[in-house]
């Protein structure tokens, strides 16, 4: 299954709105022309499902408990976390969207993630 695939069946399952839907879609266009990563299903299955749920919450308002310090620590003291964080800071200006603070640290792992693949 593609990322693209993955994210019609969110969308036909009414797990994510078309509005998610479509910024998902610039989020995967995004990483492969602004940051020469080709997001696949086996690098960024997880990270995009997480996202499109995220988006979800973050449009209802809804919060998430705060990550561990111990588990976000490692993920802050990583060489690739600095780069992680200008990503995410483009993406939410690419989709219009400011990600609370609760919710940064679980997407910057997952970008961490990514850029050490």
């Amino acid at each position: 299954m593609d990322l693209t695939l993955r994210l019609k069946i969110l969308k036909d399952g009414a797990q994510i709105d078309e509005d998610t839907y479509n910024n998902l879609l610039k989020i995967i266009e995004s990483f492969k022309k602004d940051f020469q990563i080709e997001l696949s299903e086996e690098n960024g299955g997880m990270f995009i499902t997480h996202l499109a749920v995220a988006l979800e919450r973050i449009k209802k308002k809804e919060l998430v408990e705060p990550i561990e310090d111990l588990i976000f620590e490692e993920v802050r003291n990583d060489k690739n976390f600095k780069k992680a964080n200008d990503i995410l800071k483009s993406l939410e200006k690419n989709i219009n969207i400011s990600v609370p603070e609760v919710e940064r640290p679980f997407i910057l792992m997952h970008i961490v993630t990514l850029l050490s693949k």
